[in-house]
């Protein structure tokens, strides 16, 4: 069976491009299938994350998404035939190669477009990385009414034509009862990077927590920030450590460190995201997520695996598929900024209870290793 992927890059540091990596080189290396990556923002650059040399990779090289060059009206124009050619040059890519299957991995509308224009039997998958509630809830950071109305009526849209995909793929249960379009929604979620097998147990303690993730909106960091001086203030002697990319234009990095210059903390440290994160999260005590939404939530399981506890908002739609609240980890209401401060200092006080929930963590997530869930994909193709 041919399968092939189409994705913007793979050159960001992102959840997405390590799970697509993994996932795309272990389908490669079964022998089953013969797989594509198709990109067309790559120009040369080169992966995040390693990749089988089993797995066909093609680069469109168009400048669409990409940010235009061009002010004025003609930057519209500019995009206008962009896209045209980005879409032209898939559909011949796609002609040549011949897939069976072909996944649209970005939500971006000129890409599901482009898949949903084959003239030909592929049958057309859609993989749903940022849950169904981030089409909608990430309009509440836009102040304009105009344009968070303009931005509402083009999520609307993008709904709508997610729904004429043949098959449409999420991480989590919940989501999939939420898209109200019975088969057609498959639940598959992420899974395990890696697994650290020689872990030592957790016996000292570092006095640092954790949380990894683009300096977004989405991650709730200035909620963090604000249940951090809260934190602080009894527990001086700790520290929290973010890792995160700057999400272009849209970022919140600059905003967070007004707060923290503001507000006089100490001991927050706002890293660049990095490849190495594994080695960050054994240097750590527990981990902390923010986040206002989110489809699932690489970040818990990786950090788990590692023998972190977890403190999370019960956001839609992955803490609580992840996280036992009371097990492995505390869920938190969400926005509820004073309990996830004091759901902090209780995993700093309570160093007996931290050391069990992080045990009880790391054997939880045994069910997302790489080789139970490919399982799950070749179920997801053979079925189709």
């Amino acid at each position: 069976m041919k399968l092939a992927f189409l994705c913007n890059n793979m050159k960001s540091t992102n959840g997405v491009e390590r799970v697509l990596s993994q996932r795309l080189s272990l389908l490669a290396e079964s022998g089953m299938y013969k797989v594509y990556l198709i990109t067309y923002n790559q120009y040369g650059a080169p992966f995040s994350f390693p990749i089988s040399d089993k797995v066909h990779y093609v680069d469109l090289a168009t400048r669409y998404i990409e940010r235009c060059s061009y002010h004025g009206l003609f930057q519209y124009f500019d995009r206008y035939v962009s896209r045209k050619i980005f879409i032209r040059l898939f559909r011949h890519c796609v002609e040549r190669i011949n897939p069976d299957v072909v996944t649209c991995v970005d939500m971006h509308l000129a890409d599901l477009e482009a898949v949903l224009s084959l003239k030909n039997n592929v049958v057309k998958v859609v993989e749903c990385h940022c849950g169904l509630s981030a089409y909608f809830e990430d309009l509440e950071k836009i102040e304009n009414r105009y344009r968070r109305n303009r931005e509402r009526s083009l999520k609307q849209k993008l709904i709508r034509i997610i729904g004429k995909f043949d098959r449409i793929v999420v991480l989590t249960k919940d989501e999939r009862v939420k898209w109200h379009l019975g088969d057609k929604v498959v639940f598959i979620p992420n899974m395990l990077v890696s697994y650290p097998e020689d872990l030592p147990e957790h016996t000292i303690t570092h006095n640092q927590i954790i949380s990894v993730g683009r300096y977004a909106y989405q991650k709730g960091y200035d909620l963090l920030m604000e249940a951090w001086k809260i934190v602080e203030g009894k527990h001086p002697d700790w520290s929290l450590h973010i890792y995160g990319s700057h999400d272009g234009d849209m970022g919140d990095y600059g905003r967070l460190l007004h707060i923290i210059d503001d507000s006089r903390m100490q001991n927050v440290y706002l890293h660049p995201a990095t490849n190495e994160v594994y080695s960050k999260y054994v240097e750590s005590d527990f981990y902390v997520m923010s986040s206002r939404f989110e489809s699932f939530g690489l970040v818990l399981i990786e950090a788990m695996s590692c023998g972190l506890p977890i403190v999370s908002f019960d956001c839609n739609y992955g803490p609580r598929s992840i996280v036992t609240d009371g097990e492995t980890g505390i869920l938190v209401p969400p926005y509820d900024v004073k309990k996830l401060a004091l759901s902090i200092c209780f995993m700093i006080e309570h160093n007996d209870e931290r050391m069990k929930m992080g045990r009880n963590a790391r054997v939880a997530i045994l069910k997302y290793k790489p080789e139970r869930i490919i399982s799950f994909w070749q179920h997801f193709y053979q079925s189709l």
